[in-house]
This record gives C-alpha cells, structure tokens and sequence, in this order.
C-alpha cells in the first residue's frame, strides 16, 4: 500500500508538471491524464539500462570532445566517471542514462567553469574572535595578575578565591560523566573485581552485584512478578554469554534448541516493548546457534556428514572468537567506549544471519528421514545460486567456501575411481557400484559396474553433478579395461599431477568473475576437472582399441563375412548352399559342412581369422524340415546364421547385441542372392519356349523375368552401394573422433540403427519388407512355372511321338522297336550340346528339371500363358504397392533414413515406367 500511495503521489505531480493541471483546476482531465498514467506505470515491466550501452555512448562523448579539442572537459569527464565506478552506486546506469537523454549538444554548450557551482559554498563563520574583543567585553581580563600561575599547595580555605570549589564540581562532574558511560570506574583493571568469597562480607557483595537474585521489595514485600530494572553493560553480557551457547538469566530455554527473552527484566534506558523486541531478535540468533552447537556435536559415521560439521564447527569458532574479542573490549577497554545493545546486535548481525541460514539447512535435513548423505550439498548448492541472484555477496561467500569444502570430501571416491579404476567397499554414497560375482572380460565394460539409481529411476549423484557422471563412470572403466590390458603403467607415466583447483576463491573469484553465474562458473571448473583425468584414460584405451586390439581389422572382417563385401568369394559360398537346395540335398543345412564351408572360403579374406568363423543353424519348424518346401520359400535361408568370435576388447565397441542386426542384414542378402541365382541360371538347354510357345508366352515369360532381375539388382545395389558402403565409412571416421569409448559404443549402434532401417529392416518397414520377400519369392514361383511347362511340353511331344509310331507300325511303315529314338536323339542331343558347353554349364547338366514343376493341385490345367499373366499382375501391384510405401513412410520421417527410402522408391518408379511392352 505504500509504494501504491508513493507512486500515486509521483503520478499526481508528473501530470500537474506536464499538462499544467491540478485537482482543484480541471478535476475531470486531471483524472483522466491520471489514470492513464498509472495505468502505464503499473503494467508496464521497465527493465534494467544497459550499462554497457551507457559506457559506450559516454566513452563515445569523451572521444568526441577530444576529437573537437576540449581536452580538459574531456579530462573532467573521466575524472568523474572513474569516481563513479569506485563508488558502486546501484543505480549508477539509469542516472547517466537519464543525464545522456537530459543532454543537449553536450559538445557545444558544456563549459568548464559550470563545475564550480557543483561545489558546496563555505559557511560563513562571521568574524573571528580576538582577545582583544574579549578584553573589551570584560575588563577583568584587562589585569595581569588574572594570568599568574596558582600556587597549589599553599593551604588556604575550600573556596578561596572562588577557584578550588568549581575545579572540584567540574573534577566531579566530569567523574560522573566518565562513570554513566559504562556505569564503571573504567581505569579500574579485572583483578579489581575479584571478591573474596570466604568471609560472609564478601559472599553478600557478589551476592549484591548479581541482578538476576534481587527481587524488588517494597514495605518488607518481595515483588515475584514485578520486572526488575537491568543496565545496558549486563544486557551485553547476558547476550554473549547467550551467543556463546553458555546459560543466562534474561533469556530461557523452553526446549534444548529454542531461546526465549525472559520477561522479568527491563532495560534501564529503553522500554519494555523495545527491550522486548530486541530481545526476541537475539533469541532467534541464539536459538539458530544453539541448534548448530547441538549438532556438531552428534556422532556422524559417514565423512560427507562430518565434513559438514566440520565446517560449521569452524565458523563457529570464529564466532567465538569474535565474542572473545568484544568481552575483551569491554572488559579491558583501551580507548573509551559505547555500550550500546543496538551496535552489538548491528556488529553480530553480519555473523549470526549465515549461521541463522545454515540452521534452517540442517533442521530441514533432520525432518527429512529419507534424506541422502549428499543431500545438504545440494542444499548448499541452491542457496549459493540462491544467494547471487539475490545480490547478496556475504551470503553467496559464506555458503559457497562451505560448499566447496564439504565438495573436496565427495571427491575423493571420484579421484580414486577416475585415477585408479577402485571402488571403496560398502560406500553407499558413490553412485558407482560393482557387480557381485565373476564377470567374463567381455562384459567389463557393460555389466560388471552400474549406475546407481534410486528407485524412481533418479542417479544417486547431486543434481549439479548428473551432466558430468557419464563421463566419470566411462573413465574409471576405461581405467579398468587398461588394467585387464596391460596398459595401466602406460597411463600412470603420461599423467602431470596437475588437477585444476576447485575452491571459492579460484573458481568463482569475486573481483574478476562477479558477474557469472554461480552454475556456469561451478560446471566449467568442474568440467575442466573431469577433463583432466578422462582424456588421457580416455585416448589411451581409444589408441590400444584401434592399435593393439585391431578393431579396425576386426570391422573390416564384418562387412566382409555379413556383408558380403567381397562378391566373389561370397557367391562360391552361396552358390554351394542354392546348388544344395536345387538338387533338394537334405545336407544343405549341415553346420559343419557349411562351417568348413565359410573357413574355406571367407577364411582366404587377409581380414578374416579362419579360427574365429562358425555356422550355426537355428532348430528346423515343420515348415523347414521338408527340403523342397525349403527351396520354394526365402524364409528357409533365416535359419543359416554365421557368427564370428571376436576378441573380448573388440566386444566391447561391437557388443554382443548388436550381433543380432549384423544377422538380419546377411540373411536379407542372402535371399536377393538366392532369387537371383534361381532367375539368372540357365537349366535348360533347349528353348522350348522358342518351339513350342507362342508369342505371348514367350513375351510375357521374358519380360517378367527381366523385371524381376531388374528388381533384384536394383534393390541389391541400393543396399550395398546406397546404404552399407557410406554408412560403414562414415561410421569408422566417427569412431575415429569419439572422445571415449562409450562413445564409440554409440557410434556404432547408432550406425547398426542407421543401417537396419536404410535396409528396410526396421519396425516400421515391416510390411514392406515382407512384400519385398514376396516379390523376391516370384522369381522362384516364375522359374518353377517355367520348367513345368517345359517337363509338360516334351511329356506331349513324346506321347505325339509314341501314337504315330503306332499308327505307322499298323500301316506297316515302321517298326515300333524305334518308338524312343526321339527321346534318345534328344538325350544324344543334350549330350553333344553338354559337352560343346563351358565346364560352368556342365556344373548343372546333372540338374533334375522334374523338381522344378509344381505340386498337383486346383492349378495344374491352367494355361502357362494365364499364370504369367497373373505373376506380372503381381508383380506390379507388389512393386508399386512398395514404391508408394516407401514414399509414405519418407514423407512421415524427415531424416536420413527417410531420403534413402525416398531414393530407392523413385528408383522403383523410374524401373516400372520404362518396362518391356507385352501383348495380351
């Protein structure tokens, strides 16, 4: 209500100021310019001035008046300024800034002589006196024996001459006066004020002199409940001792921690409501102190806790001492004094407002019965950045020295963990711990050490250090790791033993840095701390990983096993395992023949250890134990999985669950493989199609199966070339510039993420990919049709062949001992064409073509040429039905991923618009 009633009063005389109108005037415009003043006034936020803007514009006016040659406005302008800034004036800013806006043409129209009226006039003391002024108001002063020296020890009558009585009265009253001051002689020394207690004279006198034992009596009456009267110079010292946590008379203590003023004495030289209410004010000083005495005292097994009492301990004693020192100077004063309670209770104010705080502090953490040890480091924290932001510079140094102090004892299992890769056992409060039990070397750096975390999923760190606690949990492992490798006395000897210097001082340094916050001066030190002992634990593992582990050879041999980087040598293990299926050879999923299989033909690769290849085949379902339903079905081939034994170090960047994606991409290779391989054959070595077809099926036949080989190069170049290629590359040079090795675990996994959805592997492709599979399995449905077309149409020819030869037989044209000549011309064909053949061809002479017709059912005595017509049909819905797909997901993604989809579906498009016409 007072800063509304101030600023209404301002509002008032602003608009009478301006608009030259008063309430007694023009009452109705005088309301109006009124409210809408105030209105603008209270609604609008005005923020600080720019200070940095205010120097500049006034540097700029002392350039200014330089440049036009009035160097000593010039001089006295920064004079003035460098006055200012030693003064530190809170609202220094916004008074130049109203003086720059009040300027006019400052250049022109300053003038140097103008200062002089900025000078206080002199007071004027009027003329002085002079003796012989003096001499002519008083005669008396006229005579010489007036100045002639006393004889003092001349006896003479009390009063003689008028002198030695008034030298007397004023030796009195000046003893009077020296004594109300303390209400002491204060000449007298503390060896005065010794009483001898052992005769009953003496115990009387202190009796006497102790305030709290004399009850007021009036008529023989003792007064209980009447207050009684005590000087100033005692209630200073009951208020010392009471600071001092010692027991005193005006002030009670209703609970161990509490203070109370008591209400049976009065101060002399104030009022009881005055005397009352500083009373009060000291009692809650006390009370606050009273609770830290009390708690620096507890029994703390746990060293975050004890450097907290430490710490207050400490400034406790410094509170004592300053008590030491002001009973001192009242004790033993060497100059003359003034008791006063107000300038005690001013003096102790500055000390006791932190102690009051830090009490607060400690009684919120006893209330707290779940509290972390590390909890009032939080608390300190906060009132730290709490503090500064207040502008309170004496609270922001008392609570940020205490912070930094109790810091150094958290930092010692920090220390040890970083430099050293050692846990303290049974520290709960390190959030940091080891797993029970053997760990294989593999799993050092991913299960034997976890975070700890509370059970709402919260780290069991101090918030201020939650940003910084990844990277001190992945240096301690990579000290640990250099350990299992050897390597740790290499670390020891780069290491300077030079870590930053983390303390109030240093770090937050009021003079240079008062302007920074207290969180990013705290994060940077602490960052650079951490910097310290991370890089070179950091860099050392990075460097053996790549240099001594062979990681990158270790890559290299993935994407040549998964991957099948090298064509050549993939197709000799391919093309084995699709033979085997053609030929429906139950071995075809032999582990060991396939095992030897792989060491024989990966194991050549100078990346490959052959020792380390295994295959694997996963349990056979019904589907998977009949062969030929094997070799119709590209789902068959996800049960052959490879897996190769890296060294432990290298599982630690290539961990075992990333294995997984490494195996799907392979098994997605290997079936574009196989229906390339079934498409791009050639079993037959007669055309039939040429024949005994008619044009249409051998047009729709051809351009089917040239789509489905476009479809199959297409979508494999996209994944070898558009998608495994750059990421594989991008990822080693990441890996190359990772700071740590949880950062190259990222890295690739992010990479292995990357690549199974660019592969149309991921959760959301689902569907697509298992159209792709259908597609994919057309190729097979295409070549089956094919050959049972080709069985049924030499089936025909000889049965033609057959019923002639009989008929003639009948006529007596021929003998039907030669009926099988056509189907013996026709093997000595094949024959004599087998052997003109290349030794690739005779690889699969021996191919039986009666395994590639179809099983009876509904759709035996449908036309060939009606099948391929419904196979292209499919075809093209299947493949615009991926396309759009593609395209859809690409606009709902945004990313990487979502432009290689895009890619790969206007690839798609593109294929389809430019297909073969076929006649219907």
């Amino acid at each position: 209500m007072a800063h509304l009633a101030k600023l209404g009063a301002l509002t008032d005389e602003l608009v009478t100021l301006i608009t030259l109108r008063t309430a007694t005037s023009d009452l109705a415009q005088f309301n109006i310019h009124r409210e809408s003043a105030l209105r603008a006034l209270r609604h609008h936020n005005h923020p600080r001035t720019n200070q940095f803007d205010v120097t500049s514009q006034l540097d700029g006016l002392e350039e200014k008046l330089r440049v036009y040659n009035e160097d000593p406005l010039a001089d006295a302008l920064r004079e003035r300024l460098n006055t200012l800034s030693s003064l530190e004036v809170k609202w220094a800013p916004e008074i130049l800034h109203l003086l720059l806006a009040l300027s006019d043409d400052p250049v022109r129209n300053s003038k140097l002589k103008d200062l002089d009226f900025l000078k206080e006039p002199e007071p004027d003391e009027g003329p002085r006196l002079q003796w012989k002024d003096l001499c002519a108001d008083d005669p008396l002063l006229r005579e010489k024996k007036i100045w002639a020296n006393v004889d003092f020890g001349a006896e003479s009558s009390d009063g003689e001459d008028g002198y030695d009585d008034s030298r007397s009265e004023a030796s009195g009253s000046t003893d009077l006066t020296g004594q109300s001051s303390v209400e002491e002689d204060p000449s007298r020394r503390p060896e005065d004020y010794a009483v001898d207690t052992i005769s009953k004279e003496g115990l009387e006198i202190l009796r006497n002199e102790q305030f709290w034992q004399k009850i007021p009596i009036i008529n023989g009456v003792r007064l209980e409940t009447v207050r009684r009267p005590i000087s100033e110079i005692q209630a200073i010292r009951e208020v010392l001792f009471m600071l001092g946590g010692l027991p005193t008379s005006i002030f009670e203590m209703p609970t161990p921690t509490t203070m109370e003023p008591s209400k049976s004495f009065v101060l002399k030289t104030a009022s009881p409501d005055a005397f009352l209410k500083l009373s009060k004010s000291f009692a809650q000083q006390g009370s606050a102190i009273l609770l830290l005495r009390s708690w620096v005292k507890r029994t703390q097994s746990i060293h975050l806790l004890q450097a907290f009492q430490g710490s207050i301990s400490e400034r406790l004693a410094q509170l004592d001492k300053l008590l030491a020192e002001t009973q001192l100077r009242f004790v033993a004063p060497q100059d003359d004094i003034i008791v006063s309670l107000l300038a005690i209770h001013e003096d102790f104010r500055s000390y006791t407002r932190p102690l009051s705080r830090l009490s607060e502090m400690v009684k919120k953490l006893d209330e707290d019965q779940y509290a972390h040890a590390f909890r009032y480091l939080e608390v300190l924290y906060d009132e730290t950045c709490t503090s500064q932001m207040a502008g309170d510079d004496e609270m922001y140094a008392f609570m940020g020295k205490i912070f930094f102090e109790c810091l150094q004892v958290y930092l010692r299992p920090i220390r040890t963990w970083m430099e050293d890769g050692e846990l303290r056992r049974g520290d709960k409060v390190f959030f940091v711990l080891e797993a029970v039990g053997d760990i294989e070397p593999a799993s050092i750096w991913e299960s034997r050490f976890k975070i700890r975390r509370t059970q709402g999923g919260i780290l069991h760190a101090p918030r201020f250090l939650h940003a910084t606690a990844n990277k001190i949990f992945n240096t301690g492992k990579s000290v640990v790791v250099l350990k299992h490798l050897k390597q740790f006395g290499l670390l020891q000897a780069a290491r300077t033993g030079i870590e930053p210097i983390l303390d109030f001082d240093t770090v937050c340094n009021p003079t240079l840095l008062g302007l920074c916050p207290f969180p990013e001066l705290f994060d940077s030190a602490f960052d650079s701390w951490i910097q310290s002992k991370h890089h070179q634990a950091s860099s050392l593992l990075r460097k053996t990983l790549f240099d001594s582990c062979g990681l990158h050879t270790a890559l290299d041999a993935m994407s040549h096993i998964y991957f099948i980087a090298d064509g050549i040598t993939g197709s000799k293990f391919t093309n084995y395992v699709f033979d085997k299926l053609d030929t429906l050879n139950s071995s075809w999923n032999d582990r060991f023949t396939l095992t030897e299989l792989c060491q024989s033909t990966f194991g050549t690769l100078p990346s490959v250890s052959t020792d380390r290849i295994r295959m694997t085949v996963l349990p056979l379902n019904r589907k998977h134990q009949d062969v030929a339903k094997c070799r119709r079905s590209l789902k068959a081939l996800s049960i052959l999985e490879i897996k190769y034994h890296l060294a432990w170090p290298i599982q630690t960047i290539i961990t075992p669950a990333t294995m997984s994606s490494y195996r799907k991409i392979f098994t997605f290779l290997l079936q574009i493989r196989r229906s390339t391989h079934i498409l791009s054959r050639q079993r037959l070595i007669v055309d039939t199609l040429m024949q005994n077809s008619g044009t249409d099926e051998r047009a729709l036949y051809y351009s089917l199966r040239m789509r489905l080989l476009w479809f199959n190069q297409m979508l494999y170049y996209y994944l070898t070339s558009l998608v495994l290629e750059p990421c594989t590359q991008k990822m080693q040079a990441d890996l190359k510039a990772a700071a740590d090795v949880d950062a190259m675990i990222q890295v690739h996994s992010a990479y292995l993420k990357t690549t199974i959805d660019q592969a149309l592997l991921g959760s959301k492709l689902q569907l697509i990919h298992k159209t792709i599979l259908k597609i994919l399995e057309l190729g097979i449905e295409l070549e089956d049709a094919q050959a049972a077309n080709a069985a049924a149409d030499k089936q025909t020819a000889e049965q033609q062949q057959e019923m002639m030869d009989l008929s003639m037989a009948s006529l007596g044209l021929h003998t039907p001992r030669k009926k099988a000549k056509p189907v013996q011309d026709f093997r000595r064909s094949v024959r004599s064409r087998t052997e003109e053949s290349s030794s690739e061809e005779e690889e699969y002479d021996h191919v039986d073509l009666s395994i590639l017709s179809s099983p009876g059912g509904d759709d035996e005595d449908e036309l060939f040429v009606e099948k391929l017509r419904k196979m292209k049909s499919e075809f093209d819905r299947l493949v615009h039905f991926v396309a759009s797909g593609l395209k859809g997901v690409a606009r709902a993604g945004g990313s990487n991923e979502a432009r290689s989809w895009d890619t790969l579906a206007e690839m798609l498009e593109s294929g389809m618009g430019s297909g073969v016409t076929v006649f219907r």
